[in-house]
């Protein structure tokens, strides 16, 4: 599925945010909207077909001060909504910056 698909499915609100999205945005300090925000926004940077998953990479602002890059994992198996499976913010000592790629090892 193309990101065109995933942000129209997004903008209607045909989205679930399950358990371990939640669960990072509580512990990291974000929100649904900013995951919603870094997936309007972003671009897809790593594609799961066997799982039918990609992963999205997207700034969105926390405050007027501070704009943070989210990655969130979407599914869409379901003919209806896409699921936001995960959603963290990048650890700098595995993706490069801004965080689109992960870094090469040594």
């Amino acid at each position: 599925m193309d990101i065109g698909e995933i942000r129209r499915r997004v903008r209607q609100g045909d989205y679930l945010v399950k358990r371990d999205a939640i669960l990072h945005a509580v512990k990291e300090g974000f929100s649904r909207q900013e995951m919603v925000n870094a997936i309007l926004a972003g671009q897809t940077i790593e594609t799961y077909p066997e799982r039918k998953r990609v992963l999205i990479c997207g700034p969105t602002t926390l405050s007027s001060r501070i704009t943070i890059y989210l990655h969130v994992v979407c599914e869409y198996t379901d003919p209806v909504y896409v699921e936001f499976v995960t959603a963290y913010i990048p650890d700098q000592t595995v993706w490069e910056w801004p965080p689109f790629s992960r870094k090469r090892r040594r």
